[in-house]
C-alpha cells in the first residue's frame, strides 16, 4: 500500500525534481499549482551547510537564505530571518556536516525548529516560509572515496529520516489541521558529473546515477505531503564550474577538500534563492539572470 501511495504521489507531482535515470537530461515539467499560505513575520531557514553559506575557502558571502530574504521583503517588508542551519555538528562522537540523522538527534536542529515555531506562535508571530536543504551530506557520504556505507543502506535511512523530518515540520506549522506557514524543500544538484569514470580509485557510488536516487526520495516524500520543491538539479546541470566550488577538470592531487568543495559559489546560492522564491508561489520580481536551465 505504501509503495502504491508513493507511486501515485510521484505521478501526481510530475517528477518535477527528479533527474531522468537514463536520458541524463533535466525534466522541464512543472508541478501542480501550489496554493501558498503566504509570507509571515519570520522566515525560518533550516538545513545543512548550504543554508549557512559555508565554503572550504570562505568568500565571506552568505548562503541562499539571505538572498531569498531580499525577495520576500518585496511583499513583506518587515519580515525577518532566523537561520538555524548547521555546517558542522557532533553525532555519536563524530563531527560532520549536518545530515538527516544529525538533524533528528535530541537537542538537534529539528527540535530547535519546532520549539522556535511554537514560541513565535505564542508571541503572536507567524513563521512562513520555512526552507529546508537536507540530504546533501547523506549523499556525499557514500559518493566520495573512503566511504564504507552502501548506497542502498544510505537511501533507506534517508527516506526514514526524511519522513520524520517532514511530518514533524508539517505538524509544527499547522493549527487545527490547517497550515499556517509554507514549507519548501529542495532537491540536490550533482556536484561531481563524470566522477566515477575520472576517479583513480574505486568508488562505492556513481554520482550521475545515485544523486537522482536521493532526489527521487525527496520528490516522493514531498509530494505525499503537498510540499513544493526547488529543482536544484536542473538549475545546476551543465553549470557546475560556475555555480559550485569544485575544480574542473578534477584534480586528485593536493588539497582534496578544496578541489572537491561541493558547496555553491555566490552565483549558486543566488540560483537556489531564486528557486526557493519561485517555489513559494509568492508574487515576486526575480532577475532573469538566474533562471533555472530547465526554464530557459
Amino acid at each position: 500500500m505504501a509503495s502504491r501511495r508513493r507511486l501515485m504521489a510521484l505521478l501526481a507531482f510530475a517528477l518535477v525534481a527528479l533527474l531522468p535515470l537514463v536520458a541524463g537530461h533535466a525534466l522541464a515539467a512543472d508541478p501542480p499549482v501550489y496554493a501558498p499560505v503566504g509570507p509571515g513575520d519570520v522566515y525560518l531557514a533550516l538545513g545543512d551547510s548550504l543554508a549557512t553559506g559555508y565554503e572550504v575557502v570562505d568568500d565571506g558571502k552568505p548562503g541562499y537564505p539571505a538572498y531569498l530574504l531580499d525577495y520576500l521583503r518585496q511583499v513583506q517588508p518587515a519580515i525577518t530571518l532566523t537561520n538555524l542551519g548547521n555546517s558542522s555538528v557532533s553525532f555519536n562522537g563524530v563531527t560532520s556536516g549536518e545530515t538527516s540523522s544529525t538533524l533528528l538527534q535530541p537537542g538537534g536542529q529539528l527540535e530547535a525548529a519546532t520549539a522556535f515555531i511554537a514560541s513565535e506562535r505564542a508571541a503572536g508571530r507567524r513563521v512562513s516560509p520555512v526552507t529546508l536543504s537536507i540530504g546533501g551530506n547523506d549523499a556525499v557520504g557514500v559518493i566520495l572515496p573512503g566511504s564504507t556505507a552502501t548506497v542502498t543502506a544510505a537511501l533507506t535511512l534517508y527516506r526514514t529520516n526524511l519522513e520524520r523530518i517532514l511530518d514533524t515540520l508539517v505538524a509544527s506549522l499547522a493549527v487545527g489541521g490547517q497550515r499556517t506557514g509554507d514549507l519548501v524543500l529542495m532537491s540536490y544538484y550533482n556536484p561531481y558529473p563524470g566522477l566515477k569514470a575520472a576517479s583513480p580509485v574505486p568508488l562505492n557510488a556513481n554520482p550521475d546515477l545515485d544523486v537522482p536516487r536521493f532526489n527521487q526520495i525527496i520528490v516522493e516524500e514531498a509530494a505525499e505531503r503537498g510540499i513544493p520543491i526547488v529543482n536544484a538539479y536542473s538549475a545546476f546541470l551543465g553549470r557546475e564550474p560556475q555555480l559550485t566550488n569544485v575544480r574542473f577538470p578534477y584534480n586528485f592531487i593536493g588539497q582534496l577538500d578544496v578541489n572537491f568543495d561541493f558547496h555553491p559559489r555566490e552565483a549558486g546560492h543566488r540560483v537556489l534563492a531564486r528557486g526557493f522564491a519561485e517555489a513559494t508561489g509568492y508574487t515576486l520580481k526575480l532577475p532573469r539572470l538566474y533562471l533555472p536551465l530547465a526554464r530557459q
